[in-house]
């Protein structure tokens, strides 16, 4: 402090700044580095594992002082504060001070008597907007509040010209965000933290958790270091605003920080990817990243992990204040999610997973649930609700056609089979021959012609739309063709929000190239043979997709080469192609069938927010 040189400053403020610069220890070496190197046994905790086990590894301390910090790459602790941690808090949107008090319960029981902890209240008050947020305050918030107003830090506007949420319009990676009234929100955190400190931690929760973003952005673009030693959020959320993340998009702050997360939480996804942006937890160096199994809100007591979180959390602060040497323990950094959840749109509300599944040609609803039978049993009977859908155009056997089988037959129990449109084989002599349908289609220079598929598409996307929400769509043979037109037609249509469709769930497509639904799986598919449609696949779909043949399917080969055509895996940017050596069926011999069902499952849920818990 005697090397400030104070007479070369203005005031007090530069006075302090100066201190500040040349006598505050280095918080970048002193971060929890522990967190990306081995300790001494090479033990990682994971909060996903069962609680004994846990208590078991956390008990069991990493020693003290210098040899604990080296077996873990950290320097020495933080120099002791020597008193009581000072905590600063900032709430959530739609929140204020008594409700964050409440929310604190399980962390004020896991700190005890070691902090003093203070509230931060915005200046902001939130009210709720019609077709912008989630929903309005419910019976418990409004009890929770005490009658006092709820706060914001800070309004924002978008670029997206539809009517929807701005749940939807935040995860959209297109949409522009941007933040306005948020300057006075981080002079507050600063100006408090200089004129009302010490603070040593800040806790922040969703939306304060930006504040605290554009405060370390601001000190990173000032060239100074945080003057908190640790930072602990729960529900991270980025720095929405392009313009404004950039000091920490581009280079992470070594502050030292703790991010809690909710894998139920309806911004899980949105909280640990940043609609396509660099993470929260990104923006920092060595991040410890704690997760709970509840959903958009502090772990509750008594919920599993809670108090192993909380302690952790305590741990990391008193050991960045210097109140004890003992390094904390690593946690296993859990990995990010693939997907968005699946929910209920309208209350945020978990559900199952809605599988729609569309029968091949001359068949009927009973065969296509006959057939995929061994993959529900894969999804979980509990796991998914499944409708079977079958064409609209009645089909009859006449001569070139293949024959219906005894089995199929029996499924069908004598219900009318269809197809999902009809068509017209002009063969290169411009005569009929009395050569196969397939040995035709297989010619390449046959010309097929398919008769009112625009009938076809319109059918089968009011069904889903009127029906939908589905997460997956499945399809065999010819419903394998018709799912593709569907898509192809989709591509061409700009999605909307609730100036085109009442509910929420339509308002989920970013882009026309997003379906309806998640990802769809091809059984036996074959490519459109009209070259009228070819144009709708001019470019790769990124729409995700599994496609399974049988070798020894008689259209095996037509299926993959496409014969002259372009070839249906190439309609779509990464598609699994998967094979198995039966024939023109759903795969059921093992030990094929079941690998093949598992990786099918696997990719489902990879793209339906994950298999649940």
């Amino acid at each position: 402090l005697a090397q400030a040189e104070p007479n070369t400053v203005k005031s007090s403020g530069d006075f302090a700044l100066s201190l500040f610069k040349k006598a505050m220890l280095n918080f970048d070496d002193l971060a929890d580095r522990d967190f990306g190197a081995a300790d001494s046994d090479g033990e990682v905790v994971d909060l996903t594992t069962s609680s004994s086990k846990l208590v078991k590894l956390l008990e069991c301390r990493a020693g003290t002082g210098t040899d604990a910090a080296a077996a873990s790459n950290l320097q020495p602790a933080r120099s002791c504060i020597n008193r009581r941690m000072q905590v600063l808090v900032l709430h959530g949107r739609q929140s204020n001070e008594p409700m964050v008090n409440f929310q604190l319960t399980g962390l004020k029981q896991a700190i005890g008597k070691d902090a003093d902890i203070r509230v931060l209240e915005s200046d902001l008050i939130w009210t709720y907007q019609e077709g912008a947020d989630n929903h309005d305050a419910d019976p418990m918030s409004l009890a929770l509040a005490k009658g006092k107003p709820f706060k914001m830090w800070f309004r924002h506007t978008s670029d997206d010209p539809r009517v929807r949420i701005d749940f939807f319009k935040q995860q959209d990676p297109n949409v522009k965000v941007t933040y306005s009234e948020y300057e006075p929100s981080v002079d507050k955190l600063l100006s408090y933290v200089k004129n009302e400190g010490p603070v040593d931690v800040v806790v922040a929760l969703f939306d304060g958790s930006i504040v605290v973003h554009l405060a370390v952005a601001r000190l990173a673009k000032m060239g100074l270091r945080v003057p908190w030693r640790l930072s602990v959020f729960f529900g991270s959320m980025c720095i929405r605003d392009d313009n404004l993340s950039e000091p920490l998009a581009s280079q992470p702050s070594s502050h030292p920080t703790i991010h809690v997360f909710g894998r139920r939480d309806e911004y899980y996804f949105y909280h640990r990817t940043a609609a396509g942006r660099r993470a929260p937890e990104d923006y920092y160096e060595d991040a410890v990243i704690l997760e709970h199994s509840e959903g958009h809100q502090l772990p509750s007591l008594g919920a599993p992990q809670s108090k192993l979180i909380y302690e952790r959390i305590a741990e990391g602060m008193r050991y960045h204040c210097g109140l004890t040497s003992a390094v904390p323990r690593r946690v296993a950094r859990p990995p990010k999610p693939t997907s968005f959840a699946v929910r209920n749109l309208d209350d945020m509300t978990p559900r199952k997973l809605r599988v729609l599944a569309l029968c091949g040609g001359h068949s009927c609803a009973a065969v296509i649930k006959f057939q995929t039978t061994q993959l529900k049993a894969a999804l979980g009977k509990d796991a998914a609700e499944w409708t079977y859908l079958e064409g609209s155009k009645p089909w009859s056997w006449y001569e070139g056609e293949p024959t219906v089988s005894e089995m199929e037959e029996k499924i069908a129990n004598g219900a009318q089979l269809k197809n999902w449109y009809m068509d017209t084989c002009h063969e290169e002599s411009g005569k009929k021959s009395d050569r196969l349908n397939s040995f035709k289609q297989f010619d390449p220079a046959t010309r097929v012609e398919y008769h009112d598929v625009q009938g076809a598409v319109q059918h089968l996307k009011k069904y889903i739309m009127d029906e939908g929400p589905f997460d997956v769509l499945v399809a065999f043979s010819q419903g394998c063709i018709m799912a593709h037109l569907l898509i192809g037609h989709l591509r061409q249509e700009a999605p909307g929000g609730r100036e085109l469709y009442p509910e929420r769930w339509k308002h989920t497509r970013h882009t026309a190239e997003q379906m309806p639904w998640r990802c769809s799986v091809f059984f036996s598919g074959m490519h459109i043979r009209d070259r009228a449609f070819l144009p709708l696949f001019e470019t790769r779909s990124p729409h995700p997709t599994v496609h399974v043949f049988g070798k020894r399917d008689e259209y095996y080969d037509y299926g993959r080469d496409g014969f002259g055509n372009k070839p249906q895996e190439e309609y779509y940017v990464d598609p699994v192609v998967l094979t198995h050596d039966q024939s023109h069926e759903l795969p059921t011999s093992a030990p094929r069938a079941r690998q093949i069902y598992d990786r099918i499952t696997t990719e489902i849920w990879r793209h339906c927010g994950g298999r649940p818990e």
